[in-house]
């Protein structure tokens, strides 16, 4: 079994106002990523919330995907990635970390990070033009090394522990490296998705 865990619990303090709930081709930026997650071969799907969560959570009504409120958001990262794993259920062998604040990933890549992961095992992370991206696939084998995990840490933390491990994909996919963290990131991806028209 293969799950999802989208992380979206942040302040999105650099830009003043939640980014979850940005407008993005004609619903929220963390309902297009959960939309994404839906459309791949993954068997659950976990959505991790933190900051203002009722209020986020409402753009999530109505889709097939459990909702985990991490009360310890505030101390950062690794507390999510803890509570995600914490809420799968069932014989897991797989986790995709998927970030709430990348629309712009293709349902495609996604399948093609399951699938190389059925062949290689161990950590799969999609790469654009030589650089790093996300969503990133870590087999059952790091989930107590994600666990160990403390402070404001993302699981790039196992990678860099864990470097043989890493099989890259190479994508044709600029959204694995496109996420908001303040404005013009947002007007980038607007641009991608031919939505200039969008008011700011």
């Amino acid at each position: 079994m293969i799950a999802a865990v989208v992380l979206a619990a942040g302040t999105s303090s650099r830009l003043g106002t939640p980014k979850q709930l940005l407008p993005y081709r004609g619903r929220t930026v963390l309902a297009a990523v959960v939309e994404t997650v839906l459309r791949s071969p993954v068997d659950q799907a976990v959505v991790v919330l933190g900051y203002r969560a009722d209020e986020i959570a409402g753009c999530l009504a109505g889709l097939p995907v459990k909702v985990e409120v991490n009360s310890r958001y505030a101390l950062g990262q690794a507390t999510s990635l803890k509570a995600g794993l914490a809420a799968l259920e069932g014989e897991v062998r797989a986790v995709l970390f998927m970030l709430g604040d990348q629309p712009a990933v293709s349902p495609v890549t996604v399948r093609l990070l399951v699938e190389t992961h059925g062949i290689t095992g161990g950590i799969v992370a999609p790469f654009f033009q030589g650089k790093r991206g996300n969503p990133v696939l870590f087999d059952r084998l790091f989930f107590s090394a994600i666990q160990s995990l403390e402070g404001d840490v993302g699981a790039r933390e196992v990678i860099r522990r864990h470097p043989e491990s890493l099989h890259r994909v190479d994508v044709p996919d600029p959204g694995v490296i496109a996420d908001i963290d303040t404005w013009e990131d947002y007007r980038r991806l607007l641009d991608m998705a031919g939505e200039r028209g969008v008011k700011l």
